[in-house]
């Protein structure tokens, strides 16, 4: 991926000075130091959100090692000169007793609609000393009460324009915007922001998001102008709401809003598809359109048309942006006027294309994840979908396109009608998905499991365009609940997917029928069914759950509570019998079927078991013990209607069939071995080391195969480069996860890019980087660290960036040495437990220069370390927070 540079850096010699320079302050400081990364509602600095109670979040940093925070003070200002002089006008905490600074409820005076505030944190260490405070941190708050809207939804054209005079210059200025199905939002002539594709997809009926803006610097006193450029988006139609709010230097406040009063008129954009792309006659253009001045008398005034009737609320969550640049690496013409560009790459977005020439010229780009033998663009796979943009020369200069409104799944693009000659300079690829930061980094001695961790990674983020979605190029592009639910907790490991998670679970609730019926996709258009496949709409209670787990956010258990109760209760009413038999899709795609009902019939008993986990982290304990019985009937019914206990195995005895039960617990336990061992010799004996597991199967047979102790075979499966593996496709030229095993490439179901195969990260972080949360102190309260040393593997490094903080385990060996790095945040403690070789005796451990462990005991004295003991062939340490740096020998 090559990162476009949008800004001026400082030379690397410059920027090495400033290091060196700053590095002995950095080391004067001791002790507990300044709180950094400050959220709130998991966003750095957010503009316009609409909770009245918002969540503020930290990351605490210390010296020393073992250390807790003991209290917080935070105060919120409404201004920043108030804040500088540590007034908290809107909320001052005060010292507050608390361990925890990853879910702070602001507890001050009531927000307001339309204002910014200013706050800043610090907390006492567990010996009482305080930190100093923090950097100053933002939140805007948006428009809290739908009577604080005063416009009108209005449409009429694909261009709407507005005029007005302020008095003065403004000293602040937010506009709120919702524009549907897509919108660019212009103010004097410049695009507003560096979102595209807003706001994210909903179901509209039940609710569209609108955006905030910062505009105070796009206005000036005199004659102002406002341009809206809409598109169809998901909503297959075009309406505009908007509200721009401007406090002008004396305190006065000027409101201007949509309404009959906007003049519009279509615009070059002559039509707009997600699926088909985008037409745009560049004659059509009127420059100046989005200045004052402008002479609109040709303009028709625009109509008030009927609001999509859904809650308005605020967007917050990362924005879909233009986040990368993709240099093409090869462009070649296997036919007289068609030029094809290889990206070098699969990804989501669109081409950036330079071009000259006649006026009225028609220059088309095709895209596809495929090419011909002949070098020609396959692009059977998208089926319906046109996948196309078609630009019309104004003429007479330089002109540059990329389309607003639509974005492409492709490696190739086609590139026909081009005046003269293009060059591998005509275009560039611009990658476009939400905005998710990376948190999580994994890397291995084994470069095929590298491999693996990129095309996952590239196929989960251009699969998040506002919510989930299942490919990128054909026409689907669908939240499919199945995808997002194997890949949840693997890009919670990679990403922050907080605020993404937060708004897509609001989704599902907004799709939950009252019946408690959920379905196959979110938001629900013309794709799947209602009610959901079980193995599909168990999405909407593992995401609440996963997501918890990694953050320890309780107010998503409370906005989800009565829906999950709702959806496991409609489950319920379908298993008079406690065993849950529909079933659409059941284990997808794999290599050998497994009965629909048993994989159903898994997700039920999976679902109970995390409510009834939910209701006690509520403390619902009525409830929990409700949902702990139901599950126990489940469990009990699932083995006497699937079981064979003579044989050891499940309905048909595949992969999946043993693995689901095994996974969670299901089988009577002194069963468990034998049906362990067929697992394992399926996998060995039948199939030559190979997968057969489709969807469901495929997310949990590597945790399944390391929790019985064959991480070694677990191995093999992650790093096969024969059919079907993970390797066979990159062997292939994959620089996605395909959506099936086989390589096809004709007309038919066979994504190039689809997430849903991707879930073995899970098992790159957990079981070879050995980083798991503690499912009874989520949010990485307590770690447990337990790296699998196994095969050729000599290294593996892996860093989750959990909401305390980073947590790092770093792992080397050779014979008869095994290190072990390790970084645990404050406000965190981890059990940490080193592998040993299979043969070796005589062990010792250090940490640094002290001995930790030896002759068969735990030596004390070593600072942050507090315990240890000898199990399952590990060393097991217990640690508070800091650095750690293990050495494990032996004879």
């Amino acid at each position: 991926m090559t990162r476009t540079n949008r800004t001026n850096k400082l030379p690397a010699v410059a920027a090495l000075l400033l290091a060196i320079c700053a590095t002995p302050s950095l080391r004067a400081a001791e002790g507990a130091l300044p709180p950094v990364n400050l959220r709130c509602e998991f966003l750095r600095n957010p503009v316009g959100i609409d909770a009245r109670q918002p969540r503020l979040q930290w990351v605490d940093l210390h010296t020393e090692r073992a250390q807790m925070q003991t209290a917080f003070q935070v105060l919120v200002a409404t201004s920043p000169e108030l804040l500088s002089q540590n007034k908290g006008d809107a909320w001052d905490s005060g010292k507050t007793a608390s361990d925890d600074p990853t879910q702070v409820v602001y507890n001050g005076k009531p927000l307001e609609s339309n204002h910014t505030y200013w706050w800043k944190a610090r907390y006492w260490d567990k010996d009482g000393n305080a930190s100093p405070y923090s950097e100053t941190a933002t939140f805007g708050v948006a428009l809290l009460s739908p009577d604080d809207w005063k416009g009108q939804w209005i449409g009429g054209a694909n261009q709407l324009r507005q005029e007005f005079n302020l008095a003065e210059t403004p000293r602040r200025a937010r506009a709120y915007i919702c524009g549907l199905g897509y919108y660019e939002l212009r103010i004097n002539g410049h695009k507003i922001g560096m979102n595209y594709l807003d706001p994210g997809w909903t179901t509209f009926d039940k609710r569209a998001l609108y955006v905030t803006y910062d505009v105070t610097t796009n206005l000036h006193s005199g004659a102002n102008a406002i341009g809206v450029m809409l598109g169809q988006g998901w909503y297959h139609n075009r309406a505009l709401l908007l509200q721009l709010d401007v406090e002008l230097a004396s305190g006065k406040h000027v409101s201007v809003t949509t309404g009959p009063a906007w003049k519009a008129k279509d615009g070059p954009i002559v039509s707009d598809s997600v699926w088909d792309g985008e037409v745009y006659d560049a004659r059509l253009e009127t420059p100046g359109w989005d200045m004052p001045g402008f002479k609109d008398d040709g303009w028709k005034a625009a109509e008030v048309v009927k609001a999509p009737g859904g809650v308005l609320s605020a967007q917050t969550m990362p924005p879909i942006q233009d986040v990368d640049t993709m240099v093409p690496i090869a462009l070649t013409n296997p036919r007289p006027g068609v030029y094809v560009y290889d990206m070098g790459q699969n990804f989501s977005g669109w081409v950036d294309m330079h071009v000259s020439g006649p006026r009225g010229a028609q220059v088309q780009l095709r895209f596809a994840e495929l090419l011909y033998d002949t070098g020609m663009i396959n692009r059977e796979n998208l089926r319906g979908a046109k996948a196309r943009d078609i630009y019309i020369l104004r003429g007479g200069e330089d002109e540059h396109y990329h389309p607003r409104f639509t974005y492409h799944g492709f490696r190739y693009v086609e590139l026909t009608g081009y005046p003269g000659t293009p060059s591998l300079d005509t275009i560039r690829g611009h990658v476009v998905h939400t905005s998710v930061r990376t948190t999580g980094s994994f890397v291995a001695s084994k470069q095929l499991l590298n491999q693996i961790h990129k095309i996952i990674r590239w196929s989960d983020l251009t699969n998040l365009m506002s919510v989930p979605t299942d490919c990128d190029q054909r026409d689907e592009r669908q939240g499919w609940m199945g995808d997002a639910q194997v890949s949840a907790e693997g890009l919670l490991l990679n990403f922050d997917m907080a605020a993404f998670y937060s708004n897509f679970l609001r989704d599902m609730r907004d799709e939950l029928g009252p019946d408690g019926t959920m379905t196959d996709t979110v938001p629900h258009l013309t794709h799947g069914r209602r009610p959901a496949d079980p193995a599909w709409g168990t999405a909407f209670p593992l995401i609440t759950w996963y997501t918890y787990q990694q953050t320890g956010d309780r107010r998503l258990l409370e906005e989800n509570y009565d829906g999950l109760k709702k959806y496991v209760e409609f489950l319920r009413t379908r298993a008079p019998d406690d065993v849950l038999r529909f079933s659409y899709y059941g284990d997808w795609v794999a290599t050998e079927l497994t009965p629909g009902a048993e994989v159903s019939d898994f997700y039920y008993y999976y679902d109970t078991i995390v409510l009834a986990k939910m209701a006690a982290a509520l403390g619902n304990s009525a409830d929990s013990d409700t949902y702990t019985q139901l599950a126990a009937r489940i469990k009990d019914a699932f083995n006497k209607a699937f079981f064979d206990s003579t044989a050891a195995s499940y309905t048909t005895g595949t992969q999946t069939a043993n693995v689901l039960p095994l996974f969670l617990d299901i089988v009577p336990s002194d069963r468990r071995g034998p049906v362990a061992n067929n697992l394992a010799n399926n996998i060995l004996y039948l199939h030559n080391t190979h997968l057969t597991t489709g969807l469901a199967g495929l997310r949990y047979i590597l945790p399944v195969l390391t929790q019985n102790n064959r991480s070694d075979l677990a191995y093999d499966l992650a790093t096969q480069t024969t059919y079907p593996s993970w390797g066979y496709m990159i062997a292939n030229g994959a620089t996605t996860v395909w959506e099936l095993w086989e390589q096809k490439v004709g007309r038919s179901m066979n994504s190039q890019n689809h997430h849903m195969m991707g879930s073995v990260d899970v098992w790159l972080y957990q079981a070879l980087g050995g980083i798991n949360v503690d499912p009874d102190h989520p949010g990485y309260r307590h770690i447990r660290i337990t790296p699998q040393v196994t095969r050729e593997l000599t290294s593996v490094s892996a860093t989750v960036g959990s909401v305390r903080g980073s947590v790092t385990s770093s792992w080397s060996h050779e014979p008869g040495v095994i290190t072990l790095q390790v970084d645990v945040p404050v406000n965190s403690t981890a059990t940490v437990s080193i592998p040993k070789e299979d043969e070796m005796t005589g062990i010792t451990v250090k940490e640094g220069d002290r001995t930790v462990w030896e002759k068969e005991h735990y030596v004390e004295g070593t600072p942050g370390i507090t315990a240890g003991k000898y199990q399952d062939s590990r060393v097991v340490l217990e640690v508070g927070s800091g650095h750690y740096s293990f050495r494990l020998t032996g004879e």
